[in-house]
């Protein structure tokens, strides 16, 4: 363990964590983060630029020499949580521990990068790297428009809490917004059986259930089954009255190597008169024929440990599907991420610390 290094990284969270830059609100630009990144990496032969898509979709692009990597950090978090037992924005050292909002979804991964680069930037030769603010928003903008440029980078890097394991597959993500339109009415008549939206919802989502389990025994290497999850309804006013719309929001998240478009389909066949389904935000997964080699390829290129596939979803997908090989790697477990008391281990620490000096200095 390098005790300087890692000293240095706990001082960089101490400060990443105490920039507000929960998502939503989209305050962004206002905490400070913008600022303090590019104070921090400015250095002799280091070009920054920041790119402004609005709506706070913003991009920090610092870049030395001819960088053949390219490593992505999500600055933003999720909102604070109900269950802190200490300030979110304030970094608490416990137990081998760095607890704070955002220190595991994935600052902790961000400090131990600007870490590595102010201690060694006179070494490192090239490096590039991506700060985003709208992971957690759920429509990935700014990597979506960054990758509308051309870029001559090989591969990719994203931050992501993988406990130090570099992953090469994980499961895509397929949102929608199904609504049921109907006649308001007294709870006497009796069309209530039938026509009550929350009635007919009751039998869509009983069916589309149904379907989801016939995935079950689908699987790609430790991963099984489509994640079906139906998480918000709205409708009905009070149960005398007639319910004459219902609007869910559900999804599901298909293994690596599945179509999404033929779930969706049998999703779509269930609906009735008056039902209409729209899409939310949808991605693809990790994975496919033509580049889990270049994926694959480029961990033992990095000399990495590889885990299994994951189910949570990361933006290497899109740096994907635009070309580029791409794993995500980082400190932390995706159990801290998005909980009260979020924290990063100084031993995940430590070793992507090890991992990013040696990967920056690779000839």
């Amino acid at each position: 363990m390098n005790k300087q290094l890692l000293a240095s990284c706990l001082e960089q969270l101490e400060q990443l964590v105490s920039f507000n830059t929960c998502n939503p609100p989209r305050n962004y630009e206002a905490s400070g983060m913008i600022e303090y990144l590019t104070q921090q990496l400015d250095l002799p032969s280091v070009q920054i630029e920041v790119i402004d898509y609005s709506n706070d979709s913003i991009n920090v692009l610092i870049q030395k020499g001819k960088p053949e990597l390219l490593f992505n950090f999500h600055m933003d978090t999720v909102p604070v949580s109900e269950g802190w037992n200490s300030n979110p924005f304030e970094l608490t050292l416990k137990k081998n521990k760095a607890y704070g909002l955002g220190a595991c979804d994935i600052k902790g991964a961000a400090a131990a990068m600007i870490a590595v680069i102010k201690q060694y930037h006179e070494t490192i030769s090239d490096f590039a790297l991506l700060f985003s603010s709208d992971e957690e928003h759920g429509n990935s903008s700014c990597i979506r428009n960054f990758l509308l440029e051309t870029h001559d980078y090989k591969g990719v890097i994203v931050a992501e809490p993988t406990q130090a394991k570099a992953v090469t597959a994980h499961r895509g993500i397929n949102t929608f917004e199904l609504t049921i339109n109907g006649v308001s009415g007294h709870s006497s008549k009796k069309r209530a059986l039938a026509e009550n939206c929350i009635h007919k919802f009751s039998n869509w989502s009983y069916q589309a259930i149904e379907v989801a389990k016939t995935y079950e025994k689908q699987s790609f290497k430790s991963l099984s089954g489509i994640c079906f999850n139906i998480g918000k309804i709205k409708g009905g006013i009070k149960p005398n009255i007639i319910a004459d719309e219902v609007i869910a929001n559900f999804g599901f998240r298909p293994l690596p190597d599945q179509n999404p478009n033929e779930i969706k389909k049998q999703l779509m066949q269930l609906l009735r008169k008056n039902m209409t389904l729209s899409d939310g935000f949808s991605a693809p997964s990790l994975f496919s024929n033509q580049t889990k080699s270049d994926n694959e390829k480029l961990v033992q290129q990095l000399k990495l440990p590889l885990s299994e596939p994951v189910n949570f979803w990361t933006e290497a997908s899109l740096f994907q599907q635009a070309g580029y090989p791409a794993i995500v790697y980082g400190p932390g477990n995706i159990e801290q991420a998005h909980t009260p008391n979020e924290y990063v281990s100084m031993k995940q620490l430590d070793k992507v610390l090890e991992a990013y000096h040696r990967i920056l200095h690779y000839d």
